[in-house]
């Protein structure tokens, strides 16, 4: 227990570099952030006001991002993020681009519950900003809903 007390030390010695890799882990997952909020048990307010460096990240915050996400908390230290990738030559990456180009009907699907799911988080996002409402979305939805049932009849 006392090295990840240390690795929490260590993270916490960069706030930079957390902040940087909370968005990395927003952007990548399709989270919102009250959705991060409510993962981690923190009110929506504590994740924007770290993501805007208006206070800085605690390390039982921290603590619970990473569990939320599954990841050590050595993911947040700066250590971690600079491991080199091995570069690929350039024919391996034109045959990547060959096998990228057929049809998967898997990605396909994945690809459907991404937009759902990006979907969903814009309307949350515009909600949340005061665009429009949550019952202005619902009736809108019903709107749609009745005019396709209609015109499929």
């Amino acid at each position: 227990m006392p090295q990840e007390d240390k690795t929490i030390e260590d993270v916490m010695s960069e706030p930079k570099e957390v902040v940087r890799k909370i968005r990395f882990l927003i952007d990548t997952h399709h989270e919102t952030v009250p959705g991060l909020a409510r993962g981690v048990g923190v009110l929506p307010d504590t994740i924007q006001d770290v993501l805007d460096g208006q206070s800085l990240p605690s390390s039982a915050l921290v603590r619970r991002i990473a569990q939320r996400f599954a990841l050590p908390v050595e993911f947040f230290s700066s250590e971690v993020s600079r491991d080199p990738r091995p570069k690929r030559s350039v024919s391996s990456k034109g045959k990547a681009v060959s096998q990228k180009s057929e049809p998967n009907p898997e990605s396909a699907a994945t690809g459907s519950q991404h937009e759902v799911r990006l979907q969903k988080a814009l309307v949350e996002l515009l909600i949340q900003k005061g665009v429009i409402s949550a019952d202005e979305w619902n009736a809108r939805i019903r709107l749609v809903t009745r005019r396709s049932s209609t015109t499929s009849n």
